[in-house]
């Protein structure tokens, strides 16, 4: 496999000089091998470094979804006891790779696998063991997980914190590098570089792992990225609790931040936290709001040439500031995670009134419709793709968000009450991450 990756990857000069970063670290980022995703890849967590989530050539499953397989994470073991965090999977060249952190008799461990896209044979399983680390809080190696085409890389803690590129063929260590604070986002690649999130992004070469630039004003010991980076052509968009900065890729030199009013529940007046925002068509699509606090909060486009706002909204137009007793349970309104963008529409979940929903969002002027469909993570041929535990079962579910119809769907039945991770479309499948496994939905 690693040799036709390689054939696939394509040089890509970006210019790689340029004024010092602001953290004193070298700017010019991205002067190296680049990767053109093809049908059955999955690079990363959102696809690709804009964080899109949708894959612009893959077919998917369409309607007439089926159960194509299950997988383990652990081989010789139905069932993986004690998984904590998951990964995103990552699908090259018809392999789909996955991490988890589980716990087991020799202590915690982060254990990565590879999986054949079509059948999920096991084609390899690695461990990397996990080890405290005082003053650093509880870190989350499987969530690390990402790749540039060429190689697996995944963040370690095993003697202190680092990087480490395994071989998609063999899972072997390509390299490791020892890094000065662990990170918590998924890796994305771009242009020879890989980016994560930190306080607020750090760059590394992804030929070697050394550091390539570093971003921090305020250097927040409290703050850390959990999503990924948003990376374009010459723009780099990383968050800061209620503000996105916007630095520019070669420079290193912040072009302009944007922030957002939203009144929240846990921040008050002080806004709501971003999240990583997406990149289409010259407007990034930024959702505010922590689902782990449930926490209030909305969505803001900004126009990414100077930074200005261009809309918000929040679910059913909901003011957090004008409900009555106690918003956490009764009158909660926000949006959560990152959205989709699919012809001119976002697509998001969120919450209206402590109602779970599913909400179509128009790009030209950021009015709210709530849809009647779950909707999905992420997309594929005009569909959007996602799973649910309903009544105790893993469902994955097909929709047409046009016309607000589910098109299709197919159930694990051997999982109870899955817990359900990121996805992937690759190909003809469909792939979620859960506690239980991998599972895999194609055509029938």
């Amino acid at each position: 496999m690693d040799t036709s990756l390689r054939r696939r990857s394509l040089l890509r000069a970006l210019g790689a000089t340029g004024a010092a970063a602001l953290a004193g670290c070298p700017a010019g980022i991205g002067g190296s091998s680049g990767f053109e995703p093809g049908e059955t890849d999955w690079p990363s967590y959102r696809f690709d470094a804009r964080n899109t989530a949708v894959h612009p050539s893959a077919p998917g499953p369409g309607g007439d979804l089926s159960v194509a397989w299950t997988a383990s994470y652990t081989d010789g073991s139905e069932r993986a006891a004690g998984v904590s965090v998951l990964s995103a999977p990552v699908v090259l060249d018809g392999t789909v790779f996955a991490a988890a952190d589980i716990s087991d008799d020799s202590g915690w461990q982060t254990v990565v696998a590879a999986f054949d896209l079509a059948t999920g044979e096991r084609q390899w399983e690695r461990s990397l063991p996990v080890a405290e680390m005082d003053g650093e809080g509880n870190t989350s190696p499987a969530r690390t997980l990402g790749s540039d085409g060429e190689r697996l890389v995944v963040g370690t803690v095993s003697d202190g914190p680092g990087l480490a590129a395994l071989s998609p063929s063999s899972g072997e260590t390509e390299w490791e590098q020892s890094l000065d604070t662990p990170f918590e986002s998924a890796v994305t690649a771009d242009g020879g570089s890989l980016f994560v999130g930190d306080r607020l992004y750090v760059a590394f070469d992804a030929g070697d792992g050394s550091r390539e630039s570093r971003y921090a004003p305020g250097e927040d010991p409290l703050w850390r990225n959990r999503y990924p980076p948003t990376v374009t052509d010459d723009t780099i968009y990383a968050t800061d609790h209620d503000e996105i900065h916007a630095v520019d890729r070669e420079s290193g030199e912040r072009r302009w931040t944007a922030s957002n009013d939203f009144y929240t529940i846990l921040y008050q007046e002080e806004g709501a936290p971003f999240n990583s925002p997406v990149v289409v068509d010259g407007v990034a699509y930024a959702v505010c709001g922590r689902i782990t606090n449930r926490d209030t909060g909305g969505m803001v486009a900004i126009d990414i040439e100077d930074g200005s706002e261009l809309w918000t909204a929040i679910p059913e137009g909901d003011d957090p500031q004008s409900y009555e007793g106690d918003p956490t349970e009764a009158e909660q309104a926000a949006f959560y995670g990152m959205p989709l963008v699919v012809d001119d529409t976002v697509y998001v979940q969120g919450m209206g009134r402590d109602e779970w929903g599913f909400f179509a969002v128009d790009a030209a002027d950021g009015s709210v419709e709530r849809m009647d469909t779950d909707g999905g993570l992420v997309a594929a041929d005009g569909l959007l793709y996602g799973v649910t535990a309903e009544e105790g079962a893993l469902t994955a579910s097909a929709v047409d968000p046009a016309a607000d119809e589910r098109v299709g769907s197919a159930a694990v039945e051997q999982w109870e009450n899955p817990r359900v991770g990121p996805q992937a479309v690759a190909g003809e499948y469909y792939v979620a991450a859960t506690n239980e496994g991998l599972a895999a939905f194609g055509p029938n």
